[in-house]
């Protein structure tokens, strides 16, 4: 078949042809595409791409070596395409993970910080009301506290209650750090 009647058939919308002409190419711009994109899967969308945007461009295209030349072209172009647009994601990717870091850093700061002062006010209640908040924080009842220390419900209930109000008053300057601690533990889950 002569490149004129070719031309003029795709022109007229012939899929006879177009089928001619993706079976003769296709594999060879799968190559093509393939020397820039390692992954034949990509390769393949985008030779396809391409076939599809020749195909809507098909009656601008005059002769058989413009035809091939446009594939060619096309399938580079959308190659390059891919191929920033990779980079620009792997490029997004790599900010999220930094912000992500240093917002974990600044969470275990906060964390440590704040687990620092609540120790540290803890440390300074007398034994018997430190030791009762210590079990308290490990998960012991108040019960199960009584029955470990072999002290009175009623005497583990009123040295909690001293030990928290010691601890409120300690504990006030920093009420907005315990705040934002509670935050961040609650929008982690």
């Amino acid at each position: 078949m002569k490149d004129e009647s070719f031309v003029k058939r795709l022109a007229k919308e012939d899929m006879k042809i177009f089928q001619l002409l993706f079976e003769k190419y296709y594999y060879p711009l799968c190559g093509y595409a393939n020397k820039f994109i390692c992954d034949p899967d990509i390769c393949s969308d985008l030779v396809n791409e391409s076939f599809l945007q020749f195909w809507e461009k098909r009656k601008e295209l005059n002769n058989y070596s413009v035809i091939k030349s446009y594939l060619y072209s096309s399938v580079r172009n959308a190659c390059l395409n891919n191929i920033r647009h990779s980079k620009l994601i792997q490029k997004h990717n790599l900010e999220i993970y930094r912000e992500s870091e240093i917002s974990e850093f600044r969470d275990v700061l906060i964390e440590t910080e704040v687990y620092a002062e609540i120790y540290s006010a803890i440390r300074n209640l007398v034994p018997r009301e430190r030791e009762i908040i210590l079990k308290f924080m490990n998960g012991l009842s108040n019960k199960e506290i009584s029955e470990d220390l072999n002290i009175s419900l009623n005497t583990v209930k009123t040295l909690k209650k001293r030990a928290y109000k010691k601890l409120r008053e300690k504990l006030s300057g920093i009420q907005w750090i315990l705040f934002l601690f509670i935050l961040l533990n609650i929008n982690s889950f």
